[in-house]
Order: C-alpha cells, then sequence, then structure tokens
C-alpha cells in the first residue's frame, strides 16, 4: 500500500469559509511534522494521518527534513488540494533543524486568515 492510500478524507462541513486545520506528529522519534492547511473540499481525517504518520516512519528518519516536507506536501496536494497548505518538518539532532514548505491554489489568498495565525 502507498503510503498517499493513508491519507484518508471526509468532505468540507462548509467550503464557503476558510479555516485553518493544525495537525501535529511524529513520523521518526525526534522528527516532529506540523500540518497547517485550509482545506477546500476535502479534510484529512485524522486518523487517516496518524496512519499517514506511521506509513512515513520507515523513511522519516533515512531523509533529510527538506526530502520529508516535499514528500508530505506532494502527498497532501495530490489527495486533498488544499487551498492553502504548511508542512514543518522539526529535528533536534544532530543540530537543531526546521523546514517550513507552503504551497497554495492559484489565485487563493487570505490576508485576514493569515495575519490571525500564530506562526509555528
Amino acid at each position: 500500500m502507498h503510503r498517499r492510500e493513508f491519507l484518508t478524507t471526509a468532505s468540507n462541513p462548509d467550503a464557503r469559509h476558510d479555516y485553518l486545520v493544525e495537525l501535529h506528529g511524529e513520523p521518526a522519534p525526534g522528527t516532529r511534522l506540523t500540518l497547517r492547511y485550509v482545506p477546500d473540499r476535502a479534510v484529512a481525517t485524522p486518523d487517516g494521518v496518524a496512519a499517514y504518520l506511521g506509513a512515513l516512519s520507515g523513511t522519516a528518519g533515512a531523509t533529510g527534513p527538506e526530502a520529508l516536507a516535499i514528500a508530505v506536501l506532494d502527498d497532501l496536494n495530490n489527495e486533498l488540494i488544499p487551498r492553502w497548505v504548511e508542512i514543518t518538518v522539526e529535528r533536534i539532532l544532530p543540530v537543531p533543524q526546521r523546514v517550513v514548505i507552503e504551497d497554495r491554489q492559484p489565485g487563493w489568498d487570505n490576508p485576514h486568515l493569515f495575519s490571525r495565525m500564530r506562526r509555528v
């Protein structure tokens, strides 16, 4: 089973509104992943994200945080097609490192929502 298949989704309960979804997990010991997104038509189910993080565990420790962040971004863009998404990968060892990558649908912006978001 490909790791993307673990990312189960549900219909957005109200796609008329922009709202922020934030999920956290550890795909490998010492690696923290934060997923923040503004859904469009679908939302990720928490159980699906947990299963997806488990599927990442085999590769998360073997690749650098940059490659991990890009892989997660690609997977989420394919399965969720969010309006906006930000992936943060943090590792403490061998030296503290933080990688942040984001993407958005062409033409989508919500400055009011972004102004209220706290930076992780």
